[in-house]
């Protein structure tokens, strides 16, 4: 799939939401077809049926790939745009979540590039895939920091240090990521409640009458999930995140990585009651139940493209209270 077929794509099926765009080469064919018309700068689209048509036949799944492509690179850790080769680069991507690779040499890339493509040199001569190869390879090692707040005794056993007494003097603690994989240098058999949260700023607000708040930043989950994993298993888990889809999909990432069952908020009965406050979800890709597994995700998908709202963080503890939140 060449960057110029995604252009296409991407393009015409502007052209067909807003009926109006720019002058592009890539608009000759459906001008030629009879389909759009140019004058001066502007083209203007005169058969919506059967662009329609031809988009829906042409380019849905083009499309499609290049957005999954691009959440499942977010969830590896990876900073890529896809912008060519979108079904290549979700294939690819699909087998390094699914496998990894045991190293990056020239040797491991082109025996992978073999096993997906049927060629052992197409990952090296594909700029688009040799770059997720690249990003892959910096990632493997766990980078950043883990922020935290004890709300109970965990020892750091190394300098039998509390993180606990540690947060109460200064707010929070802040890990560099060798340490903080190491988590069998911590003690987490007191810690009877968790809760991860997406931003900073509501990280920074929250305070717990027991248990553990982790700063999970996005989609960067691996530390995270290191300490979700280390947790006692009959640890109450707790995910604060953005009502939206990639809010969704992160708790989902959480979940899948981390093998424990929690609880996502705002939950449906937080939304219910501050929806006619909340702002209407006007982003490029809806909220799709059948994106996710977990089916209280699902859920909530189908609940936010039922009302087409979304929710921040930071408006539900504006609008709730970090109190009403837990009640609720």
């Amino acid at each position: 799939m060449s960057g110029d077929e995604l252009k296409k794509c991407l393009a015409w099926s502007e052209l067909l939401e807003n009926g109006q765009a720019g002058f592009s080469r890539v608009y000759t064919p459906l001008i030629e077809a009879g389909l759009a018309s140019s004058q001066g700068k502007q083209i203007t689209l005169l058969d919506a049926n059967a662009l329609q048509d031809i988009v829906d036949n042409q380019c849905r799944t083009v499309i499609q790939a290049r957005d999954e492509a691009q959440d499942l690179a977010r969830s590896l850790g990876l900073e890529v745009t896809i912008s060519s080769r979108p079904k290549e680069a979700l294939e690819l991507l699909m087998e390094l979540q699914a496998h990894g690779a045991k190293d990056s040499s020239t040797l491991q890339i082109q025996n992978l590039s073999a096993k997906l493509f049927g060629h052992s040199k197409h990952i090296q001569q594909a700029p688009l895939l040799s770059r997720i190869m690249a990003q892959w390879s910096r990632s493997r090692h766990v980078r950043g920091e883990l922020r935290l707040k004890a709300f109970a005794p965990l020892i750091y056993l190394p300098q039998d240090l509390d993180l606990g007494l540690v947060t109460s003097a200064l707010g929070q603690v802040c890990i560099p990521a060798p340490k903080a994989v190491l988590v069998q240098d911590f003690d987490l058999d007191r810690i009877d409640f968790v809760v991860t949260s997406e931003n900073l700023a509501p990280f920074q607000h929250i305070e717990l009458d027991q248990g553990l708040l982790l700063l999970c930043p996005g989609y960067d989950t691996a530390l995270s999930v290191y300490w979700l994993k280390a947790l006692p298993r009959d640890c109450p888990w707790m995910h604060f995140g953005d009502f939206d889809p990639d809010g969704l999909a992160i708790f989902e990432l959480l979940s899948s990585r981390s093998g424990r069952r929690g609880r996502f908020v705002p939950h449906i009965s937080h939304l219910e009651h501050i929806k006619n406050r909340l702002p209407t979800w006007l982003g490029a890709r809806e909220f799709d139940p059948q994106r996710y597994t977990l089916p209280r995700v699902r859920e909530l998908a189908a609940w936010g493209r039922a009302n087409r709202v979304y929710a921040e963080q930071e408006q539900v503890l504006h609008l709730l209270g970090w109190e009403g939140v837990l009640e609720m």
